[in-house]
């Protein structure tokens, strides 16, 4: 009891203190919310909105404190991936009957696009029963200045920092699935994706600091589209077991659930 109590005593202390923060950092998203199906011709497409999961992979922070007369500012470029929520949006239209182009926006991360080809099935389109397969390919990039901090010192002077990130993804997803009838098809989602960042942080009075690394993000999402396409408005429901790993051991491990809604013509 006592040891849990001095664990909690320099928890508190440590938030007393700590002032604000500035850090760079991106979102991987966990949740994809891609069915099996793909429009089923030329010019027919979806756009949609969806609320899922992500992993936060912070690679630098700077901490300031609540007393800058006691307590210089701290730099951290311990890389850390944590859960949290993410929003996102997707659009995709028809370039021939079984293949779509697709685009997807993140908050906080690269935008991606690619294509997206069903080699099995039916296309969403038409509506029918039985077997789907499709494979996507999808590539993105991201350049974003992440904010300015000015911070006191304990000798009385300031400090400057500056953040940028800069990122390189790609993308690869195997997808089966089952359409039980019109209104509801089932998938099984399996992911591959590769983040590529450099972070930089710059100070005027420090070197500047820099931190490379790649992030595998790789999993299995079972979801459900459930409504009629022709109808216009088809809801998604998604879950599944997602890992990412930078590659100096840091790792995270997370059950995302997720939920969106796309508009179809």
């Amino acid at each position: 009891m006592k040891m849990n109590s001095n664990k909690f005593l320099i928890i508190l202390s440590t938030l007393l203190l700590t002032s604000c923060a500035t850090d760079i950092d991106f979102h991987i998203p966990l949740n994809r919310f891609d069915s099996p199906e793909v429009n089923g011709g030329f010019l027919k497409g979806d756009v949609g909105v969806k609320y899922g999961r992500s992993h936060k992979v912070t690679t630098a922070e700077v901490v300031e404190y609540i007393f800058p007369s006691l307590f210089d500012p701290t730099l951290s470029d311990e890389t850390a991936i944590e859960a949290s929520g993410h929003l996102s949006s997707n659009f995709s239209l028809g370039i021939i009957k079984r293949v779509d182009f697709v685009f997807k926006s993140y908050g906080d991360g690269p935008d991606v696009f690619g294509l997206k080809y069903q080699f099995l099935g039916e296309v969403a389109s038409e509506g029918k029963e039985g077997w789907k397969g499709a494979i996507q390919l999808t590539k993105g990039s991201m350049d974003e200045d992440e904010g300015r901090l000015n911070v006191n010192l304990a000798s009385g002077g300031t400090r400057n920092y500056n953040g940028r990130i800069e990122l390189e993804t790609y993308d690869i997803s195997l997808n089966f699935g089952y359409r039980f009838n019109k209104y509801l098809i089932t998938y099984l989602n399996s992911v591959y994706s590769y983040y590529d960042s450099k972070s930089t942080l710059t100070s005027n009075t420090f070197p500047t600091l820099e931190i490379d690394g790649i992030v595998r993000t790789y999993g299995g999402l079972l979801g459900l589209r459930f409504g009629q396409v022709s109808q216009h408005v088809t809801f998604y429901l998604e879950s599944g077991v997602m890992h990412s790993r930078w590659e100096k051991n840091i790792k995270e491990t997370s059950v995302p659930i997720g939920f969106g809604l796309d508009f179809s013509w």
